[in-house]
């Protein structure tokens, strides 16, 4: 799983408010119960709307656990 994320010094160029709703870190904390095999923040430049600018994104790898592993 991906999403975008806000970060104070990345300018928000969207009229959307919907644009960036996870906060940093919270995309993980949807997955505690899962098997995290990887997890991570990546900045990008991004084309999207033609128009280029950076972006911020929290990346959660995980494996769901098998019924009654946990």
């Amino acid at each position: 799983m991906n999403a975008d994320v806000a970060k104070p010094y990345i300018a928000n160029l969207s009229m959307n408010p919907f644009a960036s709703p996870f906060r940093l870190g919270e995309l993980l904390g949807y997955y505690w119960d899962w098997r995290i095999l990887d997890s991570g923040q990546v900045e990008f430049i991004s084309n999207a709307g033609g128009v280029p600018h950076r972006k911020a994104m929290d990346v959660v790898i995980a494996q769901k656990p098998s019924p009654g592993s946990i």
